[in-house]
């Protein structure tokens, strides 16, 4: 019983030091289609963004006669973009499509498998390789985008290491079937420098002292 109130303290103590640390995690809509209006329909310029720490959600709609919607986000130094997640998608069709490069620009193909760093069906009957039809809303789809294994989801791609560091990348949301409403949360994270987790280690260390007085 000792031990595990003894381990309980612990994790609870170096949580709150990490929160310290890292601050708090904002929620922002970078775009919503609804109101800000259409989203660039051309690769070459993209709307631009920063993202910010915490989740950055882009809200739009894509279809017929207007398939591609364009984005180029900027994850600051520092920080990583640890999850792409597919927060809503309304449509008669079951799977639309994204997929990303590093740039301010999308340079290439949008339809060659080789002109991407990675990319994934979306909706809620996506085919992704030889994986079967599934429901992806509310999933993060980061590791269906960095499977670029031949036979993978992301087959042929260039690939990309996870997380996705700093650095500007160009999104793609397409849909060329029926009209999709969709929402994507871009979810950036603090990487904290060797100095800082250095400090975390010693102050961890000073909370397990202090525990240990305590119990």
């Amino acid at each position: 019983m000792f031990n595990s109130l003894h381990s309980l303290k612990w994790m609870v103590l170096a949580g709150l030091t990490m929160a310290l640390f890292l601050g708090p995690v904002q929620a922002v809509i970078l775009w919503d289609e609804s109101t800000d209006g259409d989203l660039s329909n051309d690769q070459s310029a993209p709307n631009a963004f920063t993202l910010e720490n915490g989740v950055n959600s882009v809200i739009g709609n894509v279809g017929i006669g207007d398939t591609q919607d364009w984005i180029a986000l900027t994850v600051p130094t520092g920080f990583a973009l640890t999850s792409v997640v597919l927060a809503a998608y309304v449509s008669t069709d079951l799977q639309g499509f994204t997929g990303f490069q590093a740039g301010s620009s999308f340079i290439g193909s949008a339809f060659v498998a080789g002109s991407y760093a990675g990319y994934a069906h979306v909706g809620t009957g996506a085919q992704n390789g030889m994986l079967p039809r599934m429901n992806l809303v509310g999933q993060d789809l980061i590791p269906l985008m960095a499977d670029n294994s031949p036979g993978g989801t992301s087959s042929g791609a260039a690939g990309f290491t996870q997380p996705i560091g700093a650095g500007t990348y160009t999104f793609l949301i397409q849909q060329q079937g029926a009209s999709t409403a969709y929402q994507f949360d871009y979810d950036v994270t603090p990487v904290p420098e060797p100095a800082t987790l250095a400090t975390f280690a010693l102050v961890g260390m000073g909370l397990f002292g202090l525990s240990r007085r305590l119990a």
